[in-house]
């Protein structure tokens, strides 16, 4: 028995080719979570409303990107798929297998393996008008990737932390830095795809608030609470994760800039 991993799937999808559909696929399930965010906020717990408002948006920002073929859409999508993959395996090792975190994490994995591979890349973050305006090279678009997708990834999980419920001990200052925390998140990313180094240090504030307030809530890690709303069982699910995900997530997105930002201040020194 011959037993295909991702990597091989990727391969197979990349040398048979059909971009439109495997962004068309990408875009509808993006779609599905958008609409699914928002049906579950009209009848959200008292509180929790905003919470799925956000999500919602979140993967609006990841429909749009791949639908309108932007050249940072691919990355911000397969953030979003890297964070729903992470969080089914966190939930499932601290619950044992769990089908609708599955589900969750297997159509969060399908959008990383319909927008990989080098022809997708072409049609996205290898668009020559971006790369020209900007005069990004080869290291420079990989590097500018790694970042976005890594800091898109943390988004999820941030917004989870930041407006989810709250548990014994964690105070107003848990929630106002843990909201501010996300702002800087959203600004550096939208900093970054307009290559601004005020979008670095939006992350680098980003991750000092998450790490540093976070600090009430990292006993949590890996799952604290699987929560299920309403008649929408199948999918309804967040996964609470503390602040030690979105804090890793954003620490590893600022680690491809270390050399070039150190490099720099040693020529200015």
């Amino acid at each position: 028995m011959v037993i295909i991993g991702p990597m091989q799937i990727l391969k197979r999808l990349d040398e048979i080719g059909f971009e439109r559909t495997r962004r068309a696929l990408a875009a509808l399930v993006m779609s599905l979570f958008v609409s699914l965010y928002l049906l579950i906020s009209f009848s959200a717990p008292e509180g929790l409303a905003a919470l799925f408002v956000a999500l919602a948006v979140c993967y609006g920002v990841g429909f749009m990107g791949v639908a309108a073929e932007w050249f940072w859409g691919r990355w911000f999508a397969a953030g979003l798929g890297w964070s729903g993959v992470l969080v089914a395996i966190a939930g499932m090792v601290n619950l044992g297998w769990f089908p609708p975190l599955a589900i969750y994490g297997a159509l969060h994995l399908l959008v990383i393996l319909f927008l990989g591979g080098k022809k997708m890349a072409a049609r996205f973050d290898m668009q020559e008008a971006w790369r020209t305006r900007y005069g990004m090279d080869d290291l420079g678009v990989a590097r500018l990737r790694k970042t976005v997708t890594r800091a898109a990834a943390s988004l999820p999980s941030l917004i989870v932390w930041a407006l989810g419920p709250k548990e014994p001990g964690q105070g107003m200052l848990v929630a106002v830095a843990g909201v501010v925390a996300a702002c800087f998140a959203v600004l550096g990313i939208q900093g970054l795809v307009r290559l601004r180094s005020w979008g670095l240090l939006a992350l680098a504030a980003s991750s000092v608030l998450v790490v540093g307030a976070g600090g009430l809530s990292f006993p949590s890690w890996p799952v604290t609470a699987v929560v299920s709303f309403g008649p929408l069982p199948t999918m309804a699910y967040v996964v609470e994760t503390g602040a030690v995900l979105p804090a890793v997530l954003l620490v590893a997105a600022l680690l491809p800039f270390v050399g070039p930002v150190r490099r720099f201040l040693s020529q200015r020194a």
